[in-house]
């Protein structure tokens, strides 16, 4: 996995967390349906929605391990991401 492509699979956690913060203004399922890539639109779903069932939608295997070990606090889902740095960022982030 390249460095841009663990960068930007990194943004979006780190976007809804920001978002997060700002407690109301949170983004809601209407600005999920607005993003036009389907993965990203299901990880934020899945964030928003607190919905492990969004995640499934995730084509790629690692983000949607990565998801899943969000949205259901499991460590076990980091184990099954095959890319290293990110195997280890998703075990930083469910401790």
């Amino acid at each position: 996995m390249s460095r841009s492509r663990v960068r930007s699979s990194l943004l979006v956690p780190l976007c809804i967390v920001a978002v997060a913060w700002m407690g109301e203004a949170m983004a809601g399922t209407s600005e999920c349906y607005a993003i036009k890539d389907a993965n990203k639109r299901a990880y934020c779903l899945a964030q928003v929605k607190r919905d492990p069932g969004n995640c499934y939608r995730i084509k790629d295997g690692d983000n949607r391990n990565q998801c899943l070990a969000e949205i259901k606090g499991s460590r076990d889902r980091c184990y099954a991401i095959k890319d290293q740095d990110s195997r280890k960022a998703c075990l930083a982030r469910t401790r």
